[in-house]
């Protein structure tokens, strides 16, 4: 059944994710595309500039894990700290990349770095896994998973925007029908379906898990 919060209740539960998130992922933490130069790690700094040069609107459009870093848009600082529950969806998401980067660490960072070859690539591996967590949360939220979500993560996919990794786009569209498809019948569920988590779940994440918004 869908859950239904007050903004409160979505409010504290955003929070606790966030505590939750830094004792499972030593050194995590949330930051600022445009946090002063000096407080970010340079090799960050220079990953930030190379996919500026690729990504149309990097700073302002993408959330970005380096690990174990989430880096945030530029200008959402102000509403992410009013509102944190606004981007609990994001987090759910980035969180799967930080999961994925612990257990994987090495052939993570190296496959999900290499742009070639374009058209398939393994980030469109990881990004599923991500992406598996919006759908998640939404069907949490509402008890489904609509059209215009799947066509929005297909034309991320298959365009410019995640540098054609999975093209063309009834081929991006068909691989998230099947993933929809587990999520609406439940063989993915949770915050990380894929191994058992070195932390038990505070309260307020394990009375309902819904969430709302969109982690790219």
């Amino acid at each position: 059944m869908p859950t239904q919060l007050t903004p409160e209740q979505r409010r504290v539960r955003a929070r606790a994710f966030i505590a939750f998130m830094q004792k499972e992922i030593p050194g995590c933490r949330i930051k600022f595309k445009d946090d002063p130069a000096e407080t970010i790690p340079w090799k960050d700094r220079f990953a930030h500039a190379v996919a500026r040069l690729i990504v149309p609107g990097y700073d302002t459009r993408f959330t970005t894990v380096l690990h174990p870093i989430i880096y945030f848009p530029s200008g959402s600082r102000d509403l992410f700290e009013q509102y944190p529950e606004r981007f609990y969806s994001t987090l759910r998401h980035e969180f799967v990349h930080l999961k994925d980067f612990q257990r994987f660490h090495v052939w993570f960072m190296v496959s999900y770095s290499m742009i070639l070859p374009m058209f398939w690539t393994m980030r469109s591996y990881w990004e599923m896994r991500g992406y598996a967590q919006n759908m998640i949360v939404r069907f949490e939220e509402n008890g489904v998973v609509p059209d215009e979500d799947i066509e929005h993560i297909a034309r991320l996919f298959s365009s410019r925007d995640y540098v054609f990794m999975l093209s063309p786009h009834r081929r991006a569209r068909r691989m998230l029908l099947e993933l929809r498809e587990q999520v609406l019948e439940g063989r993915l569920s949770g915050i990380y379906p894929y191994a058992e988590l070195k932390n038990p779940l505070p309260d307020e994440l394990r009375s309902g898990a819904g969430q709302d918004g969109w982690g790219e």
